[in-house]
């Protein structure tokens, strides 16, 4: 059903590195470049050697350029883009460093001829994300390499049926504890690119840190995040495409329920009217009234006079309300907020009915309300304005 999602990017057993902000280059005239791009390098022992530069598409390397280091392993890369992308900077058929660049950004790189690491770099933030995650992703596989290890050696001995269960136990906690690492880096850096390579890295080959079948909440959110503010970048496209097939497989089998009670309610990631990211497990350790509504309909501008009260009553509680517009003008939408004094927190992709987040949560019609416990599980759904009201009555009288 959902393993498909899993092909999208082949990017994940990739060691990455970083870049740097400086002024923008300019050209002999004095005038700014400000789609330039340069890799300033040094590589121990690469005097005389080759280093080539590649770009990542979603499925295929596009060559960038090929340059010789001078005698001191020194080289300069410069190059012009419009985008952001991934690049691999390659030397040797086992040296190897990915960088998340935009453009206007510079890099300062130093690492040894052939080898993945060590290495240094400084520069753009997409970068020294990827930089972070490569070394926990490494830190993971070496430990796990080594169980393997220990694995392989006791497998002839008598002792192995005892030291198994410990060996997979140690195992697991190792997965264990860097999926969470990978999900907590996703959720920090939701704005940024580098979540992508957190979503598909590979403890190895056919054994992913998510699984598309049972981690289908995790793509969601990555899509979600990425889908507003890098639409067009062929991997975030990709990735919005298989996941709305797997949402669309996922209603058409029989007997599969909607959002219900007790479950964990599916995060998200959309833009404030500010424009900041704002993430519904920000609101977390509260209760969380999540409302569908839309600046253009009145159903729903009705509704909010409810809100308010509920607002009033209960906003020095650990009580929280969400609004995410189904608007696609932004006026209507900051109008709406102003003319009916909406105090509380607001998010919307200006997409309609597109909308992620109204189908994250099934929505077909506003006004729309879930309400969620600290504990980010679905309290209700589908709550009108007494029954609402009567509900948080109960809660917080208790």
């Amino acid at each position: 059903m959902c393993t498909r999602i899993l092909t999208l990017l082949t990017i994940s057993g990739l060691y990455f590195t970083a870049g740097c902000f400086r002024n923008n280059p300019a050209d002999p005239d004095g005038v700014i470049i400000e789609n330039h791009i340069e890799i300033i390098g040094s590589l121990k022992g690469g005097a005389g050697k080759t280093v080539a530069l590649e770009e990542m598409g979603a499925r295929e390397f596009i060559p960038i350029d090929t340059i010789t280091c001078d005698d001191s392993g020194a080289f300069s890369i410069s190059f012009i883009s419009d985008n952001v992308a991934f690049y691999v900077l390659r030397h040797d058929q086992t040296g190897y460093v990915t960088l998340l660049l935009k453009p206007g950004e510079t890099i300062d790189f130093s690492g040894i001829f052939g080898k993945t690491d060590p290495y240094q770099v400084s520069g753009s933030e997409g970068s020294e994300l990827l930089q972070a995650l490569s070394a926990r992703h490494k830190q993971a596989l070496n430990a796990l390499g080594e169980i393997t290890r220990k694995n392989m050696e006791l497998v002839s001995s008598p002792e192995y049926s005892r030291m198994k269960p410990v060996l997979d136990r140690q195992f697991d906690s190792i997965t264990a504890g860097f999926q969470e690492y990978s999900l907590e880096f996703i959720h920090r850096n939701a704005g940024s690119l580098a979540i992508l390579v957190a979503l598909y890295n590979l403890y190895g080959q056919g054994l992913p840190v998510f699984q598309p079948a049972s981690d289908l909440h995790v793509y969601r959110f990555v899509d979600s995040a990425l889908i507003s503010r890098y639409s067009g970048v062929e991997a975030v496209d990709l990735l919005h495409t298989q996941v709305l097939e797997a949402e669309q497989s996922l209603k058409e089998e029989p007997h599969v329920p909607g959002l219900q009670k007790g479950e964990i309610a599916p995060d998200f990631v959309s833009s404030r009217p500010d424009g900041r990211q704002m993430a519904l497990s920000d609101l977390k350790g509260n209760y969380v009234l999540l409302n569908f509504w839309a600046g253009w309909s009145r159903l729903s501008r009705d509704e909010n006079s409810v809100l308010k009260k509920a607002y009033e009553r209960y906003h020095g509680h650990p009580f929280k309300i969400l609004q995410v517009s189904l608007d696609d003008v932004r006026e209507v939408w900051v109008e709406a907020i102003s003319e009916d004094g909406l105090e509380w927190d607001h998010v919307s992709d200006l997409r309609r009915w597109e909308s992620i987040v109204a189908d994250l949560y099934h929505v077909d019609e506003i006004p729309s309300t879930t309400l969620i416990d600290p504990e980010g599980r679905i309290v209700e759904t589908d709550l009108p304005g007494d029954e609402l009201m009567g509900r948080l009555e109960i809660i917080f009288s208790n």
